[in-house]
Order: structure tokens, then C-alpha cells, then sequence
């Protein structure tokens, strides 16, 4: 680089101080060799200090302005430019001149008011190390920017794709990077930061890659496909013409054959509007060649549910309830009528299936399984256990009958299947033949004897409440 091929403002940054250092040498060495009265006192060592030490530190500060521009300009506009043809970055060239400026002035000062800086700086280490600790995260993000700059990692104007940021380099600083993302949004991300993370970069003058895939009818030929889709992506504007786009075959999926395209570009920026493009011009060649974009296929199965283990047909609930002692009086039609009525019911071991003091105006038989009947004790937990039942038995007669509470629990001792018959189903039968009351409430008596000796005129007593509480509960 020669002085004369340089600009106006760049031949200011050379020139100004270069006159101001010959300038105040000048002073210097004027006033170092002839005295200044001033009415006959020297006033040198007044205004310039003793051998005029602050007039030989002002001649020394432009000419050290003007050393480290002209390395400055030496190093990176001259060498790196001619190594490289690229431009430096400007954080480097910064730090450069800020340690020259350190170096120079220390001598500057050391050389003028003869003053071992030296002294100084070992002095005040502790207090660095205080300082240094103090500033360890911005330091971290200074020495960061300066390794990921010597080793020229990204420039702007860039992509940059780190963690879950992804834009264009803006800006570099000694603190941070700024990137542009893809919906407008300025980020900045610390270069501590980003010495840490995986980088993705794309440069502007690179060849970078990007794949997109598009799903096609598979009737139609991969060679016919293959050879319209990379025609298609070729004459989109942002498509790097050195390296051609192709296309291939990609995967099966359900719908149909996917086909990657690939594509190259030098400005990764512009991506989205290239794919776009990409898109746009596939769309037009397929209809073109009345190839169609697949719709979902999708199968549909109706529902069968499954069969259920204990899915009773109504022959063996009719079955059932005839082998019940309590319905032995009603006629078969009747009984065939309360069949369509009759709830079938599962539990499981365990399982309650009343409750004592419930209410309730049904009754249950017993088609498979076990249940325990227990009545309540003072103290005992649970109650006693006062009689099992099996298939064909009855329980919760009386609720059905009379519409009274439960008076016992009722316990599932295994898996149980259960018919539950409400009242009504009872309702039509009994009015149309009041006397059947009498007859259900004979076999109800011979079910609530017990082991021990009733007296027969306390059976017949009772055995008129029951028939009185009967015909009450329903209406005869």
C-alpha cells in the first residue's frame, strides 16, 4: 500500500499526527537550547516542567498515534489483505492497538518523567487478580471473541446456527455477537457463549446444502419423477448453478414415494424464500405432467365389540327364575314378562353388593358364584357372617316385596353373576291377580324360619303383617 493511493480521511489519520510530533519536537528542542523570560525569570520548568519533561511527552504522543496506525495499516490492510484478499476483523485489529497504545505509552512515560512503570505494574497485581475475578464473565466473552476471530470462524453477513438461534451475523463486538433471526428479530449472544456451543455456519461464499421432500403418487415411475423435480429446482433464483440440484428417492411412506431435492446456494439467508420458490415451481411442473400430490390413505374398521363371559341369552334367565321358590306361584307367562325386566349383573371377589340400611325395592338371584350374607355385631369389625349362598339363591326379597332397607351386607365371596328383579317387574302380575300376594307371601314365611321353634300362632301373625305390608307396597 502506498501513501498516495490513500484517501483523504486515511491520509488525515498519517498526517496530523506526524505534524503535531515534528511540531512539538521542534518546540522541544527549541526550548530545550533558549530560555523564555518573562520579565527575566525562565519560566520553562513552570510551564513544561523540570528539563521540560511534559513538552517531550507531548512531542512522543502523536508520534505514538502514528506508529500504531501505521502498523495497523501494515499488518492488515497491506499483509493479510494481500494473503488473503479478505477484510480483517475489526475486533482484531482493536485489541492490537489497544496493547500497542499500552506498550508505548508505559515506555512514553518511563522515557519522559524517567518513572519505572514496571514498578507499578507489579504493584498493583493483586489488586488485577481482584479485578480479573471481579470481570471474569466479561473477560470470558473478550477472550472468547478473540479466539473464534483468529481462527476466523464466521464473518458478517454469515448464517449462524447455535443452540436454538439461527440468523445472520450482523455485528461483532468484543462482548457479544449480534445475529439477525429469520422472523426479524435481533439477537445477541455473549461469546462466552458461544465458545461453548456447537456452531453451524454457513458462509457466504460457500456452497451450502439444503434438502427438501416432497411426497409423490406411488404409480408413477421414480425415473420420470426424479428427472421433473431437479428440473424444476434448477431455474429458481438463489440456486447456485456450479453445483446442480438433483433429486432422489427418499423413503416409503404411507401415502405415497418421498423425494428429497437438493439444492446448493451461496446466501444460506435466503433459504426460505428459495424453498418457497422450490415448492411453487414442483407444484406447477406435476400439474404439468398430470402427476397428482397423494392425499392420506386411511383404513376404517367398525367396531365389533367383543363378547361378554357372561352375556346370559334370555332361555337361561328364564331357566333361572323358575328354579326360584319365591316366583313358583306366578303363571309361565308372567314369568316370561318379568324375563325382559331382569337386570343381569357381574362382580367381582369382594366386591359389596349391599349395603345394610340401603334402600332399595329390588331383589337379587344368585346365577353363578358364592356371596356371604352378614349381619352387623356390637364390637365386631366387618359383622358376622350368618349364611353363604349359591346358584339359584335369593337374597333382598323383602326390598322387592315391601320396599324395606336393607338388613344385612351382602358380600361377593368369588366372581358373581346376579339377576336383579325390580318392582316392575312384580306391578303387572299382581294386579292381575291379587291372590298371587298371598301365595309369594307363603313361600317368603318358609324362607324366614329359622332353626329354632316359632310358635304357629307367631308365624300366622307375622305372616299376616307381611301380607298387609305386600299388598300396601303395591297397591292391591
Amino acid at each position: 500500500m502506498k501513501i498516495g493511493r490513500l484517501r483523504s480521511d486515511e491520509r488525515s489519520r498519517f498526517l496530523v499526527p506526524l505534524v503535531l510530533g515534528i511540531g512539538f519536537a521542534v518546540l522541544y528542542s527549541v526550548f530545550r537550547s533558549q530560555p523564555l523570560l518573562f520579565r527575566g525569570y525562565d519560566v520553562r520548568e513552570d510551564i513544561f516542567g523540570k528539563d521540560e519533561k511534559w513538552l517531550r511527552f507531548a512531542a512522543i504522543v502523536p508520534l505514538i498515534f502514528l506508529v500504531v496506525r501505521l502498523v495497523d495499516s501494515f499488518i492488515f490492510d497491506l499483509i493479510a489483505a494481500r494473503k488473503g484478499r479478505i477484510k480483517s476483523p475489526l475486533l482484531l485489529r482493536q485489541i492490537l492497538a489497544v496493547i500497542l497504545y499500552f506498550l508505548l505509552f508505559a515506555w512514553a512515560t518511563s522515557s519522559a518523567f524517567d518513572v519505572s512503570v514496571t514498578r507499578y505494574i507489579f504493584t498493583g497485581t493483586v489488586l488485577a487478580a481482584v479485578i480479573g475475578l471481579a470481570l471474569q464473565e466479561t473477560l470470558g466473552n473478550l477472550f472468547s471473541g478473540i479466539s473464534l476471530h483468529m481462527e476466523e470462524s464466521y464473518q458478517v453477513g454469515d448464517v449462524l446456527h447455535s443452540g436454538d438461534f439461527l440468523g445472520v451475523v450482523e455485528g461483532v463486538s468484543w462482548r457479544s455477537t449480534k445475529i439477525r433471526a429469520f422472523n426479524n428479530q435481533l439477537v445477541v449472544l455473549p461469546n462466552s457463549m458461544l465458545a461453548r456451543e456447537r456452531l453451524e455456519i454457513f458462509n457466504r461464499d460457500n456452497l451450502n446444502a439444503r434438502i427438501l421432500q416432497v411426497t409423490i403418487d406411488s404409480h408413477v415411475p421414480p425415473a420420470t419423477v426424479i428427472g421433473i423435480l431437479g428440473e424444476a429446482a434448477v431455474h429458481v433464483e438463489g440456486v447456485a448453478h456450479e453445483m446442480l440440484p438433483f433429486a432422489r428417492l427418499g423413503a416409503f411412506a404411507d401415502s405415497g414415494v418421498v423425494y428429497e431435492i437438493k439444492y446448493f446456494t451461496r446466501d444460506y439467508s435466503k433459504r426460505d424464500r428459495i424453498d418457497a420458490d422450490i415448492r411453487k415451481a414442483v407444484w406447477y411442473a406435476l400439474h404439468r405432467n398430470n402427476i397428482p400430490i397423494p392425499f392420506p390413505i386411511r383404513a376404517y374398521q367398525r367396531y365389533a365389540p367383543p363378547d361378554l363371559q357372561h352375556n346370559l341369552p334370555p332361555e337361561q334367565v328364564l331357566s333361572r327364575l323358575q328354579q326360584v321358590d319365591i316366583l313358583s306361584p306366578l303363571p309361565p307367562h308372567a314369568l316370561e314378562e318379568i324375563v325382559t325386566a331382569t337386570r343381569v349383573h357381574f362382580y367381582s371377589k369382594g366386591e359389596a353388593i349391599l349395603r345394610r340400611g340401603a334402600a332399595g325395592e329390588s331383589m337379587f338371584v344368585v346365577h353363578a358364584g358364592t356371596v356371604a350374607v352378614r349381619v352387623p355385631q356390637p364390637g365386631e369389625t366387618g359383622g358376622q357372617e350368618v349364611a353363604q349362598l349359591g346358584p339359584g339363591s335369593v337374597f333382598g326379597e323383602m326390598a322387592l316385596l315391601t320396599g324395606e332397607g336393607r338388613t344385612a351386607d351382602v358380600i361377593a365371596l368369588s366372581d358373581v353373576v346376579a339377576l336383579e328383579l325390580g318392582k316392575e317387574s312384580l306391578q303387572s302380575p299382581l294386579q292381575q291377580n291379587p291372590n298371587l300376594a298371598r301365595a309369594i307371601t307363603s313361600k317368603v314365611m318358609l324362607r324366614r324360619q329359622h332353626l329354632e321353634t316359632i310358635r304357629a300362632e307367631g308365624m300366622e301373625e307375622e305372616e299376616q303383617t307381611i301380607l298387609t305390608r305386600i299388598k300396601s307396597y303395591f297397591g292391591l
